[in-house]
């Protein structure tokens, strides 16, 4: 009767509609502490995640500013000064805020993104930077924003951290073209709509569908992406850990579709190369650091070459206590 039962079992395990789980592929090593999965492709769009490789540092329990929004944590508002490249930004809660560069905001005199990647400290009020992605309105009873919940696509989060007022309302100029969005007050609005309207739903669904077939231990340890338009890297956003990339991810893949969207797939496209990437990655690293912005909990540290930028966003309690520490979040862009 035992060998009997023995049997039934292994028989069950061996059943042929058992769904397989699927296959792990070998990640290919980045640097010492992240690795590369093998590349998915929509259209023009190439998406290479990035995992940890090796011990995970313990992570901040940081809030996003949707998440802030949601619980009612979070207040943007015009400054008294009515200042275009800044508003005030009011942290209520009992925990530090994360900020993406190009994140959208809408309301106020004119819509705007955040200017900077940062972290803004719990229980705090300060004046936060900020670029004017409308530029036909500067009027509105309301003083206060509310999230686009949206990201701005690659171009313009990289006028956003690295560039300057006038950067950014070409290119949301010339996205509105692209998009057929133009209108009144050349807002970004409306582009910022199409990542939760349904516009790009259906190349976010062929995205979720790559993802299903990664690993679920690589699922659980994946930091960010490279994202590549017709095989040439154009932007790569790396956490330090999972936790906090769990939170983005659906914002930030939304924001490569946008960016990706208007480009026509190339003929025979194929991922960049190990080699490619990390020389996209060295070449900003290799220009002087300087410092971009600064909060009680957090530095921005930008790095700007011909080709491409880099914007380093690191803990100051790290830094004093733990010299080793690395940046919660880097953000490379090309020129």
């Amino acid at each position: 009767m035992r060998y009997a039962l023995l049997f039934l079992v292994l028989a069950a395990c061996e059943r042929p509609d058992a769904t397989p789980s699927p296959r792990r592929p070998d990640p290919v090593l980045l640097d010492d502490r992240a690795a590369l999965l093998p590349a998915m492709q929509v259209d023009s769009l190439t998406l290479t995640p990035i995992v940890a490789h090796g011990a995970i540092e313990p992570e901040e329990d940081l809030m996003t500013l949707d998440e802030a929004f949601a619980e009612k944590l979070v207040a943007i508002k015009e400054l008294p000064s009515q200042t275009v490249n800044q508003l005030t930004l009011t942290n209520n809660a009992s925990r530090p805020l994360f900020l993406l560069a190009g994140e959208v905001v809408i309301g106020g005199k004119q819509d705007r993104i955040i200017g900077q990647n940062t972290i803004i400290a719990a229980n705090t009020t300060q004046a936060v930077p900020v670029f004017c992605v409308e530029h036909g309105r500067w009027n509105g009873e309301s003083q206060e924003f509310a999230s686009g919940k949206a990201l701005a696509h690659g171009r313009l989060r990289g006028n956003a951290s690295f560039e300057g007022q006038s950067e950014v309302w070409s290119e949301v100029a010339a996205k509105n073209q692209l998009r057929q969005t133009r209108n009144a007050t050349d807002t970004y609005r409306q582009v910022a709509s199409q990542q939760t309207n349904g516009t790009i739903a259906a190349l976010e669904m062929r995205i979720k569908a790559a993802l299903m077939r990664v690993n679920a231990a690589d699922r659980e340890r994946m930091i960010g992406y490279v994202a590549s338009i017709n095989g040439k890297v154009a932007t790569i956003d790396r956490f330090n850990s999972p936790k906090l990339f769990r939170k983005l991810e659906s914002k930030l893949v939304r924001s490569y579709l946008i960016e990706s969207v208007d480009t026509p797939a190339a003929a025979n496209v194929t991922a960049p190369t190990v080699a490619e990437i990390k020389g996209f990655i060295a070449e900003p690293e290799q220009a002087a650091p300087e410092r971009a912005y600064d909060t009680d909990e957090a530095s921005t540290i930008r790095y700007k070459s011909a080709k491409a930028a880099k914007a380093s966003v690191e803990l100051k309690k790290k830094a004093e206590y733990l010299k080793k520490s690395k940046p919660v979040y880097e953000n490379y862009q090309a020129k």
